[in-house]
């Protein structure tokens, strides 16, 4: 497992694993954790083609950390990115509160 950007010297990291896939599709699982206390899945992130688009996107699900409800939060082309908000919402899911219904528009 190698840790993705949020790494804390002596506490808790956000790192992703890449899943075993049979579809051209690739999907991450998303880790909290550290070798000490264990790890614990908090989301995951998949890639996809959008269209006839070269880039590819990376949608993220993030594990809301009290519900245990599944939210889908945006995608982006940038996959650290979307580790991060995976993180991000574990944390404090107020990060995404349009996800939660809460955006108030």
């Amino acid at each position: 497992m190698s840790p993705v950007s949020r790494t804390a010297p002596e506490g808790p990291t956000v790192a992703a694993r890449r899943l075993p896939s049979l579809t051209e599709r690739s999907r991450w699982e998303v880790v909290y954790g550290c070798e000490a206390t264990g790890w614990a899945v908090i989301g995951w992130v998949e890639e996809r083609a959008l269209g006839r688009a070269k880039s590819r996107f990376y949608f993220a699900t993030g594990i809301h950390p009290v519900t245990g409800k599944h939210y889908r939060l945006e995608g982006s082309t940038d996959f650290d990115e979307r580790v991060n908000v995976v993180g991000d919402f574990h944390i404090d899911p107020m990060t995404s509160r349009q996800h939660l219904g809460l955006d108030g528009r």
